[in-house]
């Protein structure tokens, strides 16, 4: 990515020579357009994400990049972008930003939960019937009969579900993944982390802001998503990102000078 970009306190004017992007074809460097390419060609983007940092990338990169900008202009901006709920009462770029909390996500999907208990008869239903091709008893669980199993390289969960027919076989395996589980690592995160992707700030202070959690602590694979192994897949390699310093939750822009 091109130039660097900084969002700092509010109130605070920026010097003349500071003042400049390489948008709006300003000359060199990368486009607006470069920067939307690659955001909507990031798969790990949800809808919402991807507006979020197209928001943030055009109130940088277009909106204010020939006068000075404060805070409050390029904030305004970004936010007046994606714009509020439906209800009015709150702004759409918070809650993004708020879903961009670097995590894990389970995954714990409310339409899959069938009974993995052992089938000791053939369901009346015929061979190709899922229960009898799999083995498995198949009625449907409740939400709060599962066994967790936490991937060894991962941490990821599995869930295996059990109807009130096989609580007995539940309390096995919750028995059996006991010990595995104690040695499983820390989740590798799978959902937000793509702000720090795209922009530098102090995002551990910004996210502790938004969570209004200030003993809140990053995942040990750290807040960037570029930064997350995933199995069998080949790590992203690093980029340029733009440069941004959040305090008090208030934006200043700022494109320092130096090589791109």
């Amino acid at each position: 990515m091109g130039a660097a970009l900084h969002l700092a306190h509010a109130g605070h004017a920026l010097p003349a020579d500071t003042n400049r992007t390489k948008g709006k074809g300003s000359g060199g460097g990368e486009t607006f357009a470069d920067f939307a390419r690659q955001v909507y060609n990031d798969q790990r983007a949800t809808p919402k994400a991807r507006e979020m940092l197209l928001a943030f990338g055009y109130a940088t990169m277009v909106a204010h990049s020939e006068e000075a900008r404060e805070a409050n202009a390029v904030w305004a901006t970004a936010r007046n972008a994606m714009g509020t709920t439906r209800t009015g009462r709150h702004w759409r770029l918070d809650e993004a930003i708020a879903e961009d909390v670097p995590r894990y996500a389970s995954g714990k999907e409310r339409a899959h939960r069938v009974c993995v208990a052992p089938r000791l008869r053939p369901h009346p239903d015929g061979a190709h019937d899922f229960r009898n091709q799999l083995g498995i008893c198949g009625t449907h669980a409740d939400w709060e009969h599962h066994a967790v199993e936490k991937q060894a390289g991962t941490g990821w969960f599995k869930f295996h579900w059990f109807c009130r027919r096989h609580l007995d076989h539940l309390a096995r395996v919750r028995e059996q993944l006991r010990e595995p589980n104690s040695r499983a690592p820390e989740p590798i995160p799978n959902k937000g982390g793509l702000l720090s992707v795209y922009f530098e700030a102090d995002w551990l202070s910004m996210y502790r802001r938004w969570l209004g959690s200030p003993d809140w602590q990053p995942p040990v694979y750290g807040i960037s998503a570029d930064d997350w192994p995933i199995p069998g897949v080949e790590k992203v390699p690093p980029r340029a990102r733009l440069r941004l310093a959040a305090i008090d939750g208030t934006l200043l822009v700022e494109v320092p000078e130096g090589p791109r």
